[in-house]
């Protein structure tokens, strides 16, 4: 299986080489000049390109296209003539003729003025600024220009993009380049509280409190194409405090069903389940998925179920449920006890078949004294049924 970093590189390699979407835009606007933007993070590189514009010895950029490719909207007054690029902690405001601009609170003089240009199939006007100030406004540094290529260079802008949520009064943010989280009550600057240390694309972001006082911070994360890959992470905190931090990347597998047993909080990394005293945020025990899935140390496992007696665990390489016996460590996995004979072949031939597979096919139902009841949905057969195991054919082993 891919791991994140590898899928990430490879998808972002294309960014090398023009979008369609930029090509199509250089090719309209007849620019015989180009910017470059690298970008290198310790989990990627990558190059964006587009068209810059040479005007009284100066090279433009279209500040719409850049500030919303990091994460910036555009909004511009009845006049049209006085445009703002607004996003997470960054604020600039620029006029058409005018070398004055405003970043974030600060004047600042541009070293040409900016304009304004009707562009076509579009209700707003491109706003065009110089390169460098629009390199050093979304926070990056800029490199010079090469007169034999015609092409202007920076690095490491800024990404302005964040998801977030409100809690208690308060709002948090989590910055999706490079996952920092902060939190803000409206009125001062936002603090830091937290760092994912990694980039984040689709994301759902939850928060809830535990009947003892903690605050659960649930984050789960798709990336790769289409967004198939999954990752999640859990920050949990005590009166304000970040005590601890977890983070799983399941890849094409399942995340975890559950968060939650006995009262406990469950901290899962994909190797190691910790169950989390509610209220001191002590570990009160930690079972070693690795051991109790016998598949291999470089297995990961979600959690989908769990009991005084028993857990049920999801391996994300081949998505196969196994049930274990927490008082033995004994285990079996359900499919080989529950289906046909020619539905474990068909399971067999499909293992690892990633996203576009079923694994097993099984989803847990419900527990019903011994009796675990699972939903058999096979992907190469049509009808699905009910199917059980008995725990205490494992238990009384």
């Amino acid at each position: 299986m891919m791991n994140k970093k590898s899928c990430t590189a490879l998808l972002l390699s294309a960014a090398l080489l023009f979008s369609p979407l930029a090509a199509q835009h250089a090719q309209a606007a007849g620019s015989s000049y180009q910017f470059k933007i690298i970008t290198k993070t310790d989990q990627y590189s990558s190059v964006y390109q587009d068209s810059a514009y040479m005007r009284n010895g100066t090279l433009y950029v279209q500040l719409n296209y850049l500030a919303n490719n990091y994460g910036l909207e555009a909004n511009f007054d009845a006049t049209g003539k006085r445009a703002g690029f607004n996003g997470w902690l960054k604020k600039i405001g620029v006029r058409d003729g005018s070398k004055t601009a405003v970043v974030d609170g600060k004047i600042v003089t541009m070293s040409q003025s900016a304009y304004f240009k009707k562009e076509k199939d579009s209700k707003e006007p491109g706003v065009y600024v110089p390169f460098k100030f629009a390199v050093e406004a979304l926070g990056g540094t800029y490199v010079g220009y090469n007169a034999k290529t015609k092409v202007v260079t920076a690095k490491n802008l800024k990404k302005y993009d964040v998801v977030s949520t409100s809690y208690d009064g308060m709002t948090y943010a989590i910055e999706k380049g490079g996952g920092n989280v902060f939190s803000w009550d409206g009125k001062g600057k936002p603090v830091k509280i937290a760092s994912l240390q990694g980039d984040l694309d689709w994301v759902d972001f939850k928060i809830r409190s535990t009947p003892k006082g903690l605050v659960l911070f649930s984050i789960s994360n798709s990336y790769g194409e289409p967004h198939i890959n999954s990752e999640t992470y859990q920050l949990l905190f005590k009166q304000g405090k970040l005590i601890r931090q977890n983070h799983a990347d399941y890849g094409w597998g399942r995340s975890d069903l559950i968060d939650t047993y006995n009262g406990q909080i469950l901290m899962n990394d994909g190797k190691k389940l910790r169950l989390i005293e509610d209220g001191t945020g002590n570990v009160a025990e930690t079972l070693d998925l690795i051991k109790l899935g016998n598949k291999g140390a470089d297995q990961q496992y979600s959690v989908e179920a769990m009991d005084g007696d028993m857990l049920l665990i999801r391996n994300s390489h081949d998505y196969q449920l196994a049930v274990v016996d927490r008082s033995s460590g004994r285990s079996v996995v359900i499919y080989k006890q529950v289906l046909t004979t020619a539905e474990q072949q068909n399971v067999d031939i499909d293992s690892g078949g990633g996203p576009m597979g079923s694994g097993d096919g099984l989803t847990y139902e419900k527990r019903v004294g011994n009796i675990l009841y699972f939903t058999y949905n096979p992907l190469v057969d049509s009808g699905k049924r009910t199917v059980t195991y008995d725990l205490s054919k494992l238990i009384n082993q």
